[in-house]
């Protein structure tokens, strides 16, 4: 594939609750950045989530008054690519503006990982909606843990959410005091706008964003958890619980013996500080210390320039930044 000599990259990041998406070119300037608070996993629901990315592309290039023509390559991170039925039907959509011979699809976490973890020296924890964890084996191959699908990943936002709903629906108050309980409901149906726990459940449930609307109680619960709701941490600490394990799980199938662990966090989970000192308490049995790194530019980025690499072109993330700092 030829590109001009100035070439623009329109690039997406599709999570299980944002669609993400930026158009840079060549020379590392970024000309536009757009993004919806809607799921974009196709897996859960192939032909909504894919209306919301391609939405999501004629939205950004209706933003930077460009034409689909104007673009040199479209690099999408989808979460859910796995599943053939949603690629196929995603293809199709590409193929009807006639872009999907130019067109590069990954996973949404893949391409993070990628760029920011040349060796086995780090691993990759992504917890947002859902959950995965990646690293690089002795033979430079990249295994993971998690990812199994929104209903099926433990310790992911999502499935911290619904073990709260389950916890204010089964559980009462027996294991912990009536306040913890109430403080909870009444921090829930607030949150949900809504007057009965069994109202909000059967509004959501009846949702296709349910995945995304149950997950995002997650900060509201933390902050509770924070002031020493035991109910709330209870919670929090099993879903650290479980992505420790996903860890450790990891790091027996890449070899990893440093007594040190450096994670590279992505997703929305993972930036909260409250849940990090739950994780980092969860691992310290097994590391003496573990230290964090976050991605230094947007996730929508990342899939743009994993094409880039792919097509030959120069550029990088400190292209990216050096040129957002100028600006």
């Amino acid at each position: 594939m030829s590109l001009e000599s100035t070439a623009n990259i329109l690039s997406v990041d599709a999570g299980a609750s944002n669609v993400r998406s930026v158009i840079f070119n060549s020379n590392g300037d970024t000309i536009g950045e757009y993004g919806v608070n809607e799921g974009g996993n196709i897996a859960v629901d192939p032909e909504a989530s894919t209306k919301v990315i391609m939405s999501t592309i004629s939205s950004l290039l209706d933003k930077c008054k460009l034409g689909y023509d104007d673009i040199s390559h479209f690099s999408l991170g989808i979460a859910g690519i796995s599943n053939d039925a949603a690629r196929e039907m995603l293809f199709k959509r590409l193929d009807e503006r006639n872009i999907s011979s130019k067109t590069h699809l990954s996973s949404d976490v893949n391409p993070i990982f990628e760029m920011n973890c040349a060796d086995n020296s780090a691993i990759l924890v992504s917890v947002g909606t859902g959950c995965i964890c990646l690293g690089r084996n002795l033979e430079d191959k990249i295994e993971k843990v998690g990812g199994l699908g929104l209903d099926n990943d433990s310790g992911s936002g999502y499935w911290m959410g619904k073990e709260l709903i389950l916890n204010l629906t089964f559980n009462k108050s027996e294991d912990y005091d009536e306040k913890c309980y109430n403080e909870l409901l009444q921090m829930s149906l607030e949150f949900y706008d809504a007057t009965e726990l069994n109202q909000a459940i059967d509004e959501i449930m009846s949702s296709s964003d349910r995945y995304r609307r149950i997950a995002s109680i997650c900060k509201p619960l933390f902050e509770l958890a924070k002031s020493g709701n035991e109910l709330a941490l209870s919670i929090v600490q099993q879903g650290s619980q479980h992505i420790a394990d996903k860890i450790i799980l990891l790091c027996d199938k890449i070899s990893y013996t440093n007594d040190d662990m450096m994670i590279i966090g992505n997703g929305s989970i993972m930036k909260d500080s409250f849940f990090r000192k739950a994780l980092s308490d969860a691992l310290s049995f097994d590391f003496k210390n573990v230290g964090w790194l976050f991605p230094t530019i947007g996730s929508a980025y990342y899939p743009g320039l994993i094409s880039c690499k792919i097509l030959g072109l120069n550029i990088n993330i400190n292209d990216i930044l050096n040129k957002k700092t100028k600006d």
